[in-house]
């Protein structure tokens, strides 16, 4: 598993921190094992959104892995068990808010979740960003980005109405390949037009993820092609990317880079 996440180029002009946040971890319960991958980006117009984005995240994976160490298998997370989830990190916010005399909009952030095992996986969204997973030789999308009136207004976990922006996708398999990302690399990771997966943004990526045994060592090289002048030239918002893969590199028949 692979994460990273770089400050855009838009926020560091008025001296702004990155407003993303992601967490992972591997649970094992019995001889079952699941990972659960989460990422947040906070709301630029929330004065509290770096944390946020960092406390829905860490409070949803807390919630999510006691369950599933608890017996909960991901075939049986239904709706209502990822929308009480995301209810848990909603008042976790909900309480910091009270904690620093400030309003639950000021820690707005949108939620994207990934809970995956050898045989199924479940995904949950609120708001924009993407969630990515392989499908034979191709990479499919778990929902589009949900998006608001306008293009850069987006639905956020703070919401009054977030229950009716969650989405829940449950797979009959466990994907070997998984990607989430927030919305600053959406130009680069989505075709638009034919609303599909840009798949030569990732098959490179998850080919070296294959082939490195520590992926610790490509946590710099991760940041640095995050904020590289060919990114930032398409996209100057904060840019966060997980990455996960349990491929061997002997499977790899990723095409190269064009």
């Amino acid at each position: 598993m692979l994460a990273n996440s770089v400050v855009g180029t838009s926020h560091e002009r008025i001296g702004e921190r990155c407003q993303d946040y992601a967490t992972a971890r591997l649970v094992e319960a019995g001889e079952v094992s699941s990972l659960i991958l989460v990422c947040a980006d906070g709301a630029g117009s929330a004065s509290r959104a770096e944390a946020g984005a960092k406390l829905a995240c860490h409070e949803f994976l807390s919630v999510a892995a006691s369950a599933l160490t608890g017996g909960l298998s991901v075939s049986a997370i239904t709706f209502e068990i990822a929308r009480d989830w995301c209810d848990r990190a909603r008042r976790r916010l909900s309480l910091e808010a009270c904690v620093c005399g400030a309003e639950l909009r000021d820690f707005s952030c949108t939620l994207l979740a990934a809970v995956v095992s050898d045989r199924h996986a479940v995904f949950m969204q609120i708001g924009d960003g993407a969630i990515v997973y392989r499908e034979g030789d191709g990479y499919r999308t778990a929902f589009w980005p949900e998006n608001g009136e306008y293009a850069n207004v987006t639905y956020f976990l703070t919401g009054p109405d977030f229950e009716s922006r969650l989405n829940v996708k449950l797979l009959e398999f466990g994907p070997d390949e998984v990607a989430l990302f927030t919305d600053g690399l959406q130009p680069l990771a989505l075709h638009y037009a034919t609303k599909t997966v840009h798949a030569p943004f990732f098959d490179p990526m998850f080919a070296t993820l294959r082939r490195e045994p520590d992926p610790d060592t490509l946590r710099a090289p991760l940041k640095q092609f995050l904020a590289s002048k060919p990114v930032v030239e398409r996209t100057d918002d904060d840019k966060t990317l997980i990455l996960a893969t349990r491929r061997l590199p002997e499977h790899d028949h990723a095409p190269p880079r064009q």
